[in-house]
């Protein structure tokens, strides 16, 4: 008892859910639209027959039943309602077939298949329940004294056996079924303990992604940091370049991933500047040719440290050719036009307006409309037309003072926590 219980807990599950449900309505759709053909198909050869009155009630409900099961199923998406013509018609049509001896007795033949029909498309339960309310309907019609009544219509042999038979049937469909069901919610139970899985060990790595994320945005910070702290004349200069940036970028309409790595590599785009000497570096005076020869190095410089790095390979590109001019001419590589990565133009407008609006100490930092100038002097020559058009719209908005505030308010916030050296000229 304690088994049968169980099953029939089980069975109590429905098997018709997520991608299954879906698929068992397209089903009960082409089953139904099947149905109401036969049901137009046995309407016209009655017609033909010349059948009339109680004689055209099975093709009609056929041809009702088959259009409206295929519009819940497929119009109305609604399993319950749909699923309850088919039912219906199973009960009713049938009964009628039975007591009536319809098509000479041979109508009742179909119910054969009945359950094992109702089984797989519209729920097990109910083709339990449908063989055995048929069972008992056979029983009653075949083996009482009901039997006087429709003797008339069938054959001995019908009346002996046919109970039997479709009990025998049912049996077998009751057993084949139930055993169908059990195993589709096995294998719903393990896709579901599959998925849960598969999505503890997904957020699981996406949190492990998250926190290598963050560590390598504070170990690109760090570098910034280094990088700041070795020119003493710049300090926080990654800092808000990766901010013009980034801000460029938005204006661009650029995707935030595209973004998030944009600011990596603007942040790093000067670190090939930790192999030029501090006297070369933080010279205050004229630098001789040979100098300026060590100072232009940095580019390349920077190029070599991150291209051995696959995941820098980017930045790698941004350190290399962000001091190249759009029109040629520029270092190291004398590239030009869009044969300068994209995101080294746009850090090397980035960088030409901090540098130009940072005092340095041969020269306080140029005016607005100096800068404003000199910007508009390297349009095509120096840099991306394109980009320094939109660029300069920032600028004459407002927007890249209130970013240069933010960038110094942060860089105030880590030189209160002692993590870069206060100094004048920021």
């Amino acid at each position: 008892m304690k088994q049968l219980r169980t099953v029939w807990e089980e069975l109590n599950r429905s098997i018709f859910v997520g991608e299954r449900r879906q698929h068992n309505l397209r089903v009960l759709t082409y089953v139904s639209l099947f149905t109401a053909v036969l049901g137009l198909v046995l309407l016209v050869i009655d017609f033909r027959i010349g059948a009339t009155g109680a004689a055209l009630i099975p093709a009609f409900v056929t041809l009702a039943g088959g259009l409206g099961c295929a519009y819940f199923a497929a119009i109305r998406k609604n399993r319950a309602v749909a699923c309850a013509f088919p039912v219906t018609f199973c009960l009713v049509m049938f009964t009628i077939y039975a007591f009536t001896g319809f098509m000479q007795g041979t109508a009742i033949f179909w119910s054969l298949l009945m359950p094992i029909g109702v089984s797989y498309f519209v729920g097990v339960k109910y083709g339990i329940y449908l063989s055995a309310y048929y069972s008992l309907l056979y029983i009653v019609l075949f083996y009482t004294p009901l039997r006087e009544h429709v003797a008339a219509y069938y054959p001995e042999q019908i009346l002996l056996r046919f109970p039997i038979l479709f009990i025998s049937v049912a049996a077998f469909t009751f057993i084949s079924m139930v055993q169908y069901h059990r195993m589709a919610l096995r294998d719903m139970d393990y896709t579901e303990r599959l998925n849960a899985e598969v999505e503890k060990q997904t957020a699981v790595a996406m949190e492990r992604a998250d926190r290598l994320e963050h560590m390598s945005d504070e170990v690109v910070n760090m570098l910034a940091v280094a990088i700041d702290a070795k020119d003493r004349y710049t300090n926080g200069h990654s800092f808000r370049v990766s901010a013009y940036a980034v801000t460029l970028a938005r204006h661009l309409g650029w995707a935030e991933e595209e973004i998030a790595a944009l600011r990596r590599e603007a942040m790093l785009h000067d670190i090939g500047k930790i192999g030029i000497p501090d006297e070369v570096l933080n010279k205050p005076g004229r630098l001789t040719d040979a100098e300026f020869d060590i100072i232009q190095s940095h580019a390349a410089i920077g190029g070599s440290i991150l291209e051995h790095s696959d995941s820098m390979l980017e930045a790698a590109e941004v350190a290399r050719f962000h001091h190249e001019r759009y029109g040629g001419g520029g270092y190291p590589a004398g590239r030009k036009g869009e044969e300068i990565p994209l995101h080294a133009r746009v850090v090397a407008v980035a960088d030409a307006y901090d540098a130009m609006r940072s005092d340095r100490i041969y020269r306080k930092g140029l005016a607005p409309d100096a800068i404003h100038a000199e910007l508009v002097r390297g349009r095509g020559t120096q840099f991306d037309p394109a980009l320094l058009d939109a660029f300069l719209v920032l600028a004459d908005n407002g927007v890249l003072d209130e970013v240069t505030a933010d960038a110094n308010e942060q860089l105030a916030g880590a030189v209160e926590l002692g993590l870069i050296e206060d100094r004048p000229d920021r």
